[in-house]
């Protein structure tokens, strides 16, 4: 029974080691569907693009955010009822993703230079069914977050190229929870967290005098976590003698990430943005969930690279108001025979709009709202659970970007 129980409350975790990204909640990116990292004017830059942290001018620049990011998903079964009442729904429960940067530009060598340093949540996010939904013995909760600490740098080799990068930091915690069956209220939880090293490597070309254009690329190597934790079970007495709580270790990958760019000005108030998204999603071709009283449990995932496509559009409508829109086509590495209702992953449709109002030239305050539509997935593989899940992903940002030096030099 003690290695029943912990196969149970393993395999749905197993799901959750395609990680899945959460977008750049930094509001300009967001509004401009992630494609502005050619175009990077303050401190979020030491994320998206540390190559131009050695253009926005000398002295201290500040970005910080905050959001909300909620995942919606709704199931029905596929087998004629044989699973249980349908349709589920995920319950209301928004998880606060922050993107908070800060850096300092100088002048090295008589060279344009600048160093950022902070934080956000790179993956993750929050999965809440209810509890007597047909598939609790599967999943219950999903509390999973990556978060990213950075720091980073740029560097003017010439007035048209500019080199960066710097270390990454990636610190990843898991809380799971799901009913064992057939035993009305009981239940096992799994906590783990650990973090990796990484590094990123970015540059940045503005090639031609007469012409508006940046191109620009960004790579963060992936971060090979080993996360640590406890397994612990809530049973009937009766059954409390075969089940014990241990130790569970799980290796989770975050993969490496590259990001081109393009930004071009068509005019002095208006700017387009253009991106291109790798991810190395091949790293999950299995994963392995280890227990301290013997039980390694092995599942193939069998995921293939990912990547997106990127398009925004930033408007100065008055010296105060910037207005901005973008959009993404996201392609999933998921293989739909292996989809769980702990990842709710898919392709999928983005589109995004913001504001901005500048209180003063260096004072600007944005907002944004994000929303995705995931394709509907109907789930018939052996390791699966079946049914057929639709999900939509919003995301609400705010923040301020406040420039205490000159300014960025665009």
């Amino acid at each position: 029974m003690k290695n029943i129980a912990l196969v149970a409350l393993l395999l749905p975790a197993v799901a959750l080691a395609n990680g899945y990204d959460v977008p750049n909640v930094n509001p300009r990116d967001l509004a401009l569907g992630g494609s502005a990292d050619a175009a990077q004017n303050d401190a979020a830059a030491t994320f998206a693009m540390p190559a131009a942290l050695a253009r926005l001018g000398e002295g201290l620049d500040l970005s910080l955010a905050g959001s909300a990011l909620e995942i919606d998903t709704t199931w029905n079964d596929t087998t004629g009822g044989q699973l249980g009442p349908s349709p589920a729904r995920t319950l209301f429960h928004p998880a606060p993703p922050v993107s908070l940067f800060a850096s300092y530009g100088f002048t090295l060598d008589g060279h344009p230079a600048g160093i950022g340093i902070g934080m956000n949540v790179a993956a993750g996010g929050n999965v809440f069914w209810p509890d007597d939904w047909a598939g609790a013995g599967r999943i219950i909760t999903v509390d999973r977050k990556i978060y990213g600490f950075y720091l980073t740098g740029g560097y003017q080799l010439i007035p048209q190229l500019r080199i960066g990068g710097g270390l990454v930091y990636y610190y990843g915690t898991e809380y799971l929870k799901q009913a064992i069956q057939p035993f009305p209220g009981a239940f096992g939880e799994l906590s783990t967290s650990g973090g990796a090293l990484a590094f990123d490597l970015s540059a940045e070309a503005t090639p031609f005098d007469s012409i508006p254009l940046t191109v620009a690329a960004d790579f963060k190597y992936q971060g090979a976590m080993t996360l640590t934790g406890n397994a612990h079970y809530s049973v009937p007495a009766s059954v409390q003698p075969s089940v014990q709580d241990q130790g569970v270790t799980h290796d989770l990958t975050y993969p490496s990430v590259l990001n081109v760019a393009l930004a071009y000005r068509i005019a002095p108030p208006v700017l387009l943005t253009f991106g291109f998204t790798y991810n190395w999603y091949d790293v999950y071709k299995s994963d392995v969930f280890a227990g301290s009283a013997g039980t390694t449990i092995t599942v193939p995932r069998n995921y293939g690279d990912g990547h997106t496509f990127r398009a925004g559009l930033e408007w100065s409508a008055t010296d105060q108001l910037t207005v901005r829109v973008g959009g993404e086509r996201d392609i999933s590495g998921l293989n739909p025979a292996d989809y769980s209702p702990t990842l709710p992953d898919s392709d999928a449709y983005v589109a995004a709009g913001g504001l901005g109002w500048k209180f003063t030239p260096t004072f600007e305050v944005s907002a944004t709202f994000f929303h995705a539509w995931l394709d509907s997935i109907t789930s018939i593989g052996p390791t699966a659970f079946p049914g057929h899940y639709s999900t939509s992903v919003w995301i609400a940002s705010a923040g301020v970007s406040w420039k205490l030096g000159d300014g960025a030099k665009q």
